[in-house]
């Protein structure tokens, strides 16, 4: 009895044995089942994923219905929801998976777990941004969008203030709803994102900034010297600024490259002023006569021509056109006579001249201010219209024994001094008497007619290129 008893003993432990046997070779097969796929009671996203890879739960999560809806919340609180199913292109759940197949124990402890992972998100990024325009709140960006930059030309150049308002920015506004878009997120808050900033600026704002910009390199950029006979002038930034091109609001114009330009006509218009300050051939001048009263003498032939100003225009124009520049234009003058640049760059009287007064029929000569010869006169017929030309002019020559000619006479002389268009000083033998009232009735043909001795006299003193004021 104790035999039998014994050896039912015996077959049951061997059974429990193969029994534990079969268990741990059923766990050790379980672990091998799931070493690259999830164990048992293993919850994604609400996809049972129990035996399968990372790959096949991809799959799955991929094709469920994704929630596209992100909502966007503006300064004000109000909130819009942004659909984006139209601009998502791919969704990826892998690296998510991948990450809790790794925190998963190589133990089996048959218990359920519930994970609840994002995807990676593709969106069609110009897609997106074109729709944005047009989608609250950004549709009314520019409607209710203050202009922040002011830029205005002033008595001392151009003015920049920036008024620091905060408005919504679009751009960082498309960048941070993308980022959202990608990362699954179905929240943003605008302001808590720094999408509202007193630095964002409409395309308007921006391009006052530029111009701001290029007017500052301009005026720092270019350093240019003028230079004439009296010394150097550099133009100062107000001058630069000057030859801009500009709107109907004194705004600098863009070119076709986007940079600010000089205007042409301006540059030629700074050249003709200059000419026309600076140059005093024809120009008005006061004289003090013989008996100390000022008259106005206007015209002659006198003083200084700017005889390259064209050119200089044109040279001013290429060298405010280039980016930057260290130059100098000089301007030419042409003097008349050679001796004018003597006085203050002919722009005053030589102190050595000869003076004919019409209406007293007389002539002075002066040597550095002080009287050397006079004579009575006759100057042009003013009966007959041959006026002798009032004005400063220089003698141009002097010669001897000349024959003058014209349309009605041919008189020889023995001195002629010619100071202009065929009038000058010169001896009148076939006369008896000078100076009253002769002109008015019985004058020359414009020159003046002196006595011979006076004559002769005047040409032994008077030389080419000296100052002659006729008024």
């Amino acid at each position: 009895m104790m035999k039998k008893s014994k050896k039912i003993l015996l077959r049951g432990a061997a059974f429990a044995a193969s029994l534990l046997l079969l268990c741990i070779l059923g766990y050790h097969l379980l672990l091998v089942h799931y070493a690259n796929t999830f164990p048992y009671g293993t919850w994604i996203n609400g996809v049972y994923c129990t035996g399968l890879s990372v790959e096949s739960v991809n799959r799955l999560l991929c094709q469920q219905e994704y929630d596209a809806v992100l909502t966007v919340v503006d300064e004000n609180g109000v909130e819009y929801e942004l659909d984006c199913s139209d601009f998502v292109t791919n969704l990826d759940y892998t690296e998510g998976i991948e990450q809790i197949r790794g925190q998963i124990p190589s133990g089996q402890d048959f218990s359920e777990k519930t994970y609840v992972i994002a995807p990676k998100v593709t969106v069609d990024e110009e897609r997106l941004i074109a729709y944005l325009a047009t989608a609250s709140p950004f549709d009314l960006v520019e409607e209710t969008y203050v202009s922040k930059i002011t830029l205005e030309y002033t008595d001392t150049g151009y003015v920049m203030s920036n008024s620091g308002v905060e408005t919504l920015d679009f751009d960082l506004s498309c960048e941070k709803i993308l980022g959202a878009i990608q990362n699954a997120e179905a929240f943003l808050d605008l302001v808590e994102a720094g999408c509202y900033s007193s630095e964002s600026y409409n395309a308007s704002d921006r391009l006052l900034l530029e111009v701001w910009r290029q007017i500052g390199e301009y005026t720092e950029n270019h350093h240019i010297v003028i230079s004439a006979d009296e010394g150097e002038n550099t133009l100062t930034e107000l001058e630069l600024l000057e030859f801009l091109a500009k709107d109907e609001n004194g705004l600098p114009l863009l070119n076709e490259n986007g940079s600010i330009y000089c205007d042409t006509e301006k540059v030629e218009s700074y050249f003709s002023q200059i000419r026309t300050e600076t140059s005093t051939r024809n120009n008005s001048w006061d004289f003090t006569t013989h008996d100390g009263q000022v008259v106005e003498v206007n015209k002659g032939n006198y003083g200084r021509v700017l005889s390259n100003a064209d050119a200089a225009a044109e040279s001013l124009t290429e060298l405010l056109n280039q980016s930057s520049c260290d130059e100098t234009i000089t301007l030419e003058y042409t003097y008349y006579p050679s001796s004018a640049i003597d006085n203050d760059y002919g722009r005053a009287i030589s102190s050595t001249y000869v003076e004919v007064d019409i209406s007293g029929q007389h002539c002075y000569m002066y040597e550095d201010g002080e009287l050397i010869w006079e004579s009575d006169c006759v100057t042009g017929d003013v009966a007959k219209g041959r006026d002798t030309p009032t004005g400063v002019y220089y003698i141009e020559y002097k010669q001897k024994n000349r024959t003058l000619k014209g349309e009605d006479y041919e008189t020889f002389v023995n001195y002629w001094m010619h100071f202009y268009d065929g009038c000058g000083f010169h001896d009148a033998y076939w006369r008896s008497s000078f100076g009253g009232e002769i002109y008015l009735k019985n004058g020359s043909h414009g020159c003046v007619n002196l006595p011979l001795a006076k004559a002769k006299e005047l040409y032994s003193l008077i030389s080419s290129g000296m100052t002659v004021i006729v008024y």
